[in-house]
């Protein structure tokens, strides 16, 4: 595990000791779990939990519960503060550099709300963007909680009875491969990550791109 978050550029070596620590105490480890993907949902979802579902010190019901809720209730974080403070919201600095991205996640949602719920659960670079434009738009609560529970069920339902399998045997072959050969160990998970973040970055680049363009298209006065 150590090798996984020695290159993921987040120190979270005391939350995978808790997790370790508090293995007779799966409510414990689910807290540790929920409270942990209001901050790192990604890292937390992706590179943590299904490995130590893999190891047995996780168990799939505390996995399942535990990333299900904390990023649907992260989910509700970023919706409900947007939409009842829009004032003080929209002068954010942030959300001013990102108006364009807002506006293009906005538009798509006013007419895809499911399709972009799904969409953006697994494309982290757009999340953040089409959430808050959820809150501004004031998508309806009730549409919005749905779909949110229902790509927040799909997403811990993968990494909790998917992932560990294929974590398992990687897992054990780069722990025999790191006695002999510790270097190509470290390229291998290297070269994972790298790969990883320049495959998110492009995803999110390009819908981002799509959305902007659509927007666009939708806007621009009929030509005479």
């Amino acid at each position: 595990m150590s090798l996984f978050m020695a290159f993921s550029g987040i120190n979270l070596d005391a939350f995978v000791e808790a997790i370790r620590a508090s293995v007779e105490f799966p409510w414990l480890q689910g807290w540790f779990t929920a409270i942990a993907t209001f901050f790192f949902e990604n890292i937390v979802c992706w590179t943590i939990v299904p490995p130590l579902l893999s190891e047995g010190i996780l168990h799939w019901m505390t996995a399942l519960q535990s990333t299900f809720w904390g990023v649907f209730i992260g989910d509700l974080l970023m919706y409900l503060p947007v939409r009842f403070a829009m004032r003080y919201v929209a002068k954010i600095k942030w959300i001013q550099k990102h108006q364009n991205q807002i506006e293009a996640c906005g538009h798509f949602f006013d007419k895809h709300i499911g399709k972009t719920m799904f969409v953006i659960r697994f494309t982290p670079g757009i999340r953040t963007p089409a959430l808050l434009a959820a809150g501004m738009l004031r998508v309806h609560f009730g549409i919005y909680t749905l779909y949110s529970a229902l790509s927040c069920l799909l997403q811990s339902s993968i990494i909790t009875f998917f992932m560990p399998k294929l974590y398992a045997p990687a897992i054990a072959w780069l722990k025999q491969q790191w006695t002999q050969q510790p270097f190509l160990v470290v390229s291998i998970i290297l070269g994972f990550l790298v790969c990883f973040c320049v495959a998110q970055w492009y995803i999110a680049r390009a819908a981002m791109r799509h959305l902007t363009e659509k927007n666009k298209t939708n806007i621009s006065p009929p030509s005479p």
